[in-house]
């Protein structure tokens, strides 16, 4: 899952532990996240307690840090650059999760059908979300920089699409106050999908101090 992470040695258990646990967070996130968009905009019959899915999330994210703790406090200076990653990119995962949990709640708030030009727009975009999420997960399956480099992009034009839409919405004086409002919000969730599932794509291209940044290409590096 981590760029460059202990190339040339096996790794300690309890750091292969706590990466496989990040895999297992970001395919839980993934399926809530997917899950989630078919209650809100499909109106697909809740069969899953959100609830329960995002406290598992919450319980893996305390389990990797609880692995991290005990593998520095008995290997101080070890490993410390692959542990700060993991520990900040499950944060991200999380909030995943929590962004699905909104969106099952706003479509308790807006249980009508979501129809018309706007919606099928939200859908486009959360088509690409749902595609460059599944390639983020198979970036950081293969430790493949380039592909993580490729999402990374790719995730970048969703979240402007997503910033173009709301601006162009906000202009729009035929939609009512109800509708703008569940709209602006599946658009903010599905930006701040998209932003986390980059930065989680970052932790197999550049280094600790760059994650959640754009990647600095070759040429453009300085020492």
């Amino acid at each position: 899952m981590l760029k460059g992470f202990l190339q040339f040695f096996k790794k300690p258990a309890l750091i292969d532990q706590a990466e496989k646990i990040a895999t297992d967070m970001l395919n839980i996130a993934y399926n809530m996240f997917q899950y989630s968009m078919r209650v809100v905009i499909e109106k697909e019959k809740e069969k899953e307690d959100i609830y329960k899915l995002d406290r598992k999330l919450n319980e893996l994210e305390i389990k990797v840090r609880r692995d991290i703790i005990e593998h520095l406090s008995v290997n101080p200076t070890q490993d410390i650059i692959p542990s700060l990653i993991l520990t900040t990119i499950v944060i991200d995962i999380e909030r995943i999760g929590d962004y699905s949990k909104n969106l099952i709640e706003l479509s308790h708030k807006y249980p009508e059908p979501l129809k018309g030009e706007y919606i099928e727009k939200i859908k486009n975009l959360e088509g690409k979300v749902q595609y460059n999420f599944k390639k983020v997960i198979e970036a950081c399956n293969k430790e493949d920089e380039e592909l993580g480099k490729k999402v990374m992009d790719e995730l970048t034009k969703v979240s402007k699409e997503c910033q173009i839409l709301l601006e162009l919405m906000v202009d729009d004086k035929s939609l009512s106050s109800k509708e703008g409002i569940i709209y602006a919000l599946l658009l903010r969730y599905l930006k701040r999908v998209s932003a986390h599932s980059k930065n989680v794509a970052s932790s197999v291209v550049n280094p600790f101090q760059r994650l959640g940044y754009r990647y600095i290409s070759s040429a453009n590096r300085r020492g």
